[in-house]
């Protein structure tokens, strides 16, 4: 199926080079005269763009189904549970924002062992001491993904990639 998909996007993209280099740079002179002139130029550019996002919805097909081929796979009590990489991420970045309040990060989620390795890079908020929030977030994602996906935790690397730019300062009248 992904072969299917694969080949449904190379030719939808081909077909907008097509599209963009007849609009731009003219058709064939044996064409009818209608596909010259600049409605015709118009209406090619319009099949280009329908033929781009046809091959960007396709894409964002295949690369749901490759992820979910890599989905992290447990036995569960009546069946196999499937986990999809993206799942982790997005319980992940909840935790990050709701409980710690961070705003700047980007989540990996990597096969460990029997569990998961989770990378993540972010920029320290204004005044926070590094090895405590560090140890507070590996601690946090530990307990809460292997709660809420019965996944074990492996490890939780941080990488601290600068400091956030601080928030604004109220202007006086402005509610906090």
């Amino acid at each position: 199926m992904a072969l299917l998909y694969t080949l449904g996007v190379v030719v939808l993209l081909g077909g907008t080079g097509l599209c963009v280099y007849f609009a731009g740079w003219g058709v064939p002179s044996q064409w009818p005269e209608a596909a010259t002139s600049i409605g015709g130029r118009a209406v090619l550019a319009l099949l280009g763009v329908a033929a781009l996002g046809g091959g960007l919805v396709l894409a964002c097909q295949l690369a749901d189904r490759l992820a979910a081929g890599r989905a992290i796979k447990r036995p569960g009590p009546k069946g196999e549970i499937s986990i999809s990489p993206r799942a982790i991420r997005q319980l992940a970045a909840g935790l990050l924002c709701g409980e710690l309040g961070l705003t700047r990060f980007r989540v990996r989620v990597l096969h460990a062992g029997e569990g998961l390795a989770l990378k993540i890079r972010l920029q320290l908020p204004p005044g926070e001491p590094a090895p405590e929030l560090a140890e507070r977030i590996q601690t946090l994602l530990a307990q809460e993904i292997e709660a809420k996906a019965g996944l074990p935790v492996e490890e939780v690397a941080l990488e601290i990639r600068g400091t956030a730019h601080p928030a604004s300062p109220t202007q006086p009248g402005e509610a906090a």
